[in-house]
Formats: C-alpha cells, sequence, structure tokens
C-alpha cells in the first residue's frame, strides 16, 4: 500500500460516496488508476464495505461496554458475536478477556443481554459499564507516515 491508496483511503473514510471521478480529481489521478486502486484495496479486505454511520443520540439509545472473563474465550466470543444489540466485540489482555459494545433502546435490555452473556457456559464473570453521553466517536484511520 503507498501514499496514492491511503490519499483514496482517506477521502473514502470521509465520505465513501464519492464517485471515481470526483476521487480522481481530487487526487489528480486517473479515473482508471482510481478504479484500479480501490478494486485491490476490496480484494486484499482493506475496504471491508460502504455504509452508512447512524448517530445513535438521535434514537436516544443506551451504550454499554461489557468486560467479560471467560475460560474457553472462542466459543463465549462465537456466542456473543451472534446476538443481536452487540454492534463490537474485541478480544483483551488483563483481568477479562473480551469486551463487548451494546447498544439498545432501554437499560433493561442491556440488563437482559448482560445476564444472558453471564449465564452462558464457560463465562466466569460480566461487569457492565453503562454509559451516559457520547463524547466522541469516529472511524479510525491509520497513521500516515
Amino acid at each position: 500500500m503507498d501514499e496514492k491508496d491511503m490519499l483514496i483511503l482517506s477521502e473514502l473514510v470521509k465520505d465513501s460516496r464519492k464517485t471515481l471521478s470526483e476521487l480522481a480529481e481530487m487526487l489528480d489521478m486517473s479515473v482508471s488508476s482510481i478504479h484500479k486502486r480501490v478494486k485491490k484495496l476490496e480484494k486484499e479486505g482493506v475496504i471491508e464495505r460502504y455504509t452508512a454511520v447512524i448517530n445513535p443520540d438521535v434514537f436516544d439509545t443506551v451504550t454499554a461496554f461489557l468486560l467479560i472473563s471467560a475460560e474457553n474465550p472462542e466459543k463465549v466470543f462465537n456466542n456473543i458475536k451472534a446476538m443481536d444489540n452487540v454492534v463490537e466485540v474485541y478480544k483483551a489482555l488483563g483481568n477479562f478477556n473480551m469486551i463487548a459494545k451494546v447498544r439498545s433502546s432501554d437499560l433493561d435490555k442491556i440488563g437482559e443481554i448482560t445476564s444472558k452473556i453471564s449465564a452462558m457456559e464457560g463465562v466466569m464473570m460480566v461487569e457492565c459499564i453503562v454509559t451516559t453521553k457520547r463524547l466522541k466517536e469516529e472511524i479510525w484511520f491509520p497513521e500516515m507516515g
């Protein structure tokens, strides 16, 4: 991946609806060159998908982070990632070996999800941290340089 690929990615992260022509004009490249590079980035899995980013604050959602300690993390992970309302799951180091980000329209649903995960075979402990206000959430972009 070279600097031109990174510039294309930078623009697509800002607005994935940009056309190949717009990208070519902005980056002073040909449309065919942009097209080839974007297809390569998609094929290599650098670009996973194109999507709309929805503001959860508009829907009065509750966001919680569940810190999970499990004896068999892979099995638990597979069960958790299939659950509705679980929007992100990470492996982790430390006292907890997994972190799940959960969003729902109400606190009771967060409690139900927490209880369901706590009852899973192999789960030793779940700590639920309910957030009160989202201060920052951005699309990640790798450092250039």
